[in-house]
């Protein structure tokens, strides 16, 4: 191990994971003011610039409270992936600054995953050909997605959790890598919790926070994007963009718009819940003293 890795193995981190709409910002936020930390986005969709209102950033003012980082810095045009994630991940991590403790928010399993586990990983640049393929694939089914892992190794799919067998972008990601499942390294030193909100009440904020979206513009956030015909981008293949669609092409109203990205994110919400689950040392709650008295243990061990 380097110099430079042995620095960022003994930074201690926090993770606040959790599903949507589950409080995990605010929760950051205020954790960081008492332990003089900073905030890390581990969310895959929060790092474009041009996705704001349906991809539930922190707001601006919310980010002046405390520094916030990897936010905002990449354009939907760009070809961004897990691998670049964690490069940008580590090269902040070397220069974070003194005694200041990153704290790692967000939903995306996989991405926080990648750099708390250390996923060995190898950059792969697509070509013209590769991009068409990647395009047929992201116009497939999750059926037909499984039925592709399936011709590669009729063993993978049952090797995979339940929330990684119904993800598209991961049945993506292993079609493209032909079967290879990521390898690990050791782990940094990180305290992971996960935020735990009873379903019924979790359900109640995703309902809240899709109204709350529309009455700050997501319909004039949509339009604008198709205006700068940037729904052709990968990245707008996601919740809170893709349901627009039907509704330019004049399939859907508003409120069914609106009533299909509330399902979507229920949907969302229980397989990003299905992916924490198999973390045996993460600390599920929603007590905020509780994750303040652990986070404190922790950084003084």
């Amino acid at each position: 191990m380097t110099t430079r890795e042995s620095k960022i193995y003994s930074i201690p981190i926090i993770v606040i994971a959790g599903p949507t709409a589950s409080g995990k910002s605010e929760l950051a936020i205020r954790l960081a003011k008492e332990i003089d930390g900073q905030i890390i986005n581990g969310d895959s969709r929060q790092v474009y610039k041009e996705l704001t209102i349906g991809t539930g950033k922190p707001s601006e003012k919310e980010r002046s409270l405390v520094p916030h980082h990897l936010y905002d810095y990449v354009s939907v045009k760009e070809d961004f992936n897990i691998y670049r994630y964690q490069k940008d991940f580590n090269k902040l991590l070397k220069s974070f600054p003194k005694k200041k403790i990153p704290i790692l928010v967000g939903g995306s399993g996989l991405y926080i995953d990648s750099v708390i586990f250390n996923y060995q990983l190898k950059e792969k640049k697509l070509d013209e050909k590769e991009k068409e393929e990647r395009e047929r694939l992201n116009n497939l089914s999750v059926v037909q997605l499984q039925e592709l892992v399936r011709d590669i190794d009729p063993k993978l799919l049952e090797k995979l959790n339940r929330s990684d067998r119904n993800n598209p972008i991961r049945l993506i990601r292993l079609i493209e890598r032909e079967g290879e499942i990521l390898s690990k390294k050791e782990p940094k030193r990180h305290k992971y919790f996960v935020i735990d909100l009873d379903k019924k009440v979790l359900n109640k904020n995703i309902e809240t926070r899709v109204e709350k979206m529309f009455k700050m513009g997501l319909l004039e956030e949509n339009q604008k994007l198709r205006k700068k015909k940037l729904e052709k981008y990968p990245a707008l293949n996601t919740i809170g963009y893709q349901e627009f669609t039907p509704y330019f092409e004049g399939k859907y109203s508003l409120e069914d718009v609106k009533k299909k990205i509330m399902k979507n994110t229920k949907e969302y919400a229980k397989r990003q819940r299905t992916w924490f689950r198999k973390h045996n040392h993460a600390i599920w709650t929603d007590n905020y003293n509780l994750i303040l008295e652990e986070s404190l243990k922790f950084i003084k061990t």
